[in-house]
């Protein structure tokens, strides 16, 4: 399932709508057997174990240990030791790119845009400091009702990325890979999904991407496809699908202005496009939603 879709899995107070799901020690059993795709996963283990599968790698987090997972193949929550204590915290592209666009520490470009990560070891401090963002977070989160909710998690999820950010670079470790030499077609999917990040509104077409990597456009969807299971033209177009939606759904932004703001060359090519991926008109998807919204 979709981060979306795992988000209807758990309580509202565990999330921010298409935004953040975050999963305490309270809950965390309860993703044992989901299987979750193209999505930042960060799993903070503080007691006991876990185990995850990604494609046929199994992975185990232990104690004093974060994963932090940027995949788009699906990632299966085998088993927790009985002693499980651990936190799941899932942000997506949108909610990442909000909380961090507007600061710029050395590394956030690193987290935004990494393609995988190896488990990073947390000291009992570091581990501590982490955690407390956390219930930050989840406090936050509970209090559905408050004005500045989705700010404030905004706000600890900076402060989470920074402190992490910290922690890494404190221990003199490549953020890049800690545990081996990341390969030229690991360089080449960050530095093309940092670039589809900052273009995706302006840029639909891959050979303005292609160009900036100073690769071929061939080149560049064979290593893409083999990499993430998905064209280049599918990773822009999911971001651009992304933002529609958001803006149909929280904003009374024009249809007209829409497609404008996302650099479809008339409001019929935009229509066209959304159609075809989400099965109806943007017209319709926007009344369906309202119609969910006074359902409540």
């Amino acid at each position: 399932m979709t981060q979306h879709e795992l988000i209807t899995q758990f309580p509202p107070q565990n999330s921010i709508a298409d935004r953040v799901l975050l999963i305490g020690p309270d809950i965390i059993r309860q993703l044992i057997g989901m299987s979750v795709k193209e999505c930042r996963i960060f799993l903070v283990v503080i007691k006991g174990s876990l185990s995850v599968k990604i494609g046929s790698d199994m992975i185990r987090v232990d104690a004093n240990n974060m994963l932090d997972i940027l995949i788009w193949e699906p990632i299966c929550f085998v088993e927790m030791s009985d002693d499980i204590d651990a936190w799941a915290l899932l942000p997506n592209y949108l909610f990442t790119n909000e909380s961090l666009n507007d600061l710029k520490p050395a590394n956030s470009e690193t987290f935004k845009n990494r393609h995988s990560i190896p488990i990073i070891p947390v000291t009992d401090k570091d581990l501590s400091i982490i955690v407390t963002l956390l219930k930050m977070m989840a406090t936050t989160l509970n209090d559905t009702d408050h004005f500045y909710r989705t700010e404030l998690c905004q706000t600890y999820f900076r402060s989470f990325i920074l402190e992490l950010g910290n922690m890494m670079l404190s221990k003199g470790q490549a953020v890049e890979d800690s545990e081996g030499v990341i390969t030229r077609q690991d360089m080449l999917i960050m530095g093309f999904l940092k670039l589809v990040w900052r273009y995706y509104k302006e840029k639909h077409n891959i050979d303005f991407y292609s160009a900036r990597l100073c690769i071929s456009s061939k080149h560049l969807s064979r290593v893409i496809k083999a990499k993430i299971g998905k064209t280049p033209y599918a990773v822009i177009r999911d971001e651009l699908l992304q933002q529609a939606v958001f803006l149909l759904k929280d904003t009374k932004m024009p249809i007209q202005d829409i497609a404008a703001e996302l650099h479809f060359s008339e409001m019929a090519a935009f229509c066209k496009f959304f159609k075809k991926n989400k099965g109806m008109s943007p017209s319709a998807f926007r009344a369906s939603q309202q119609k969910i919204i006074g359902s409540y």
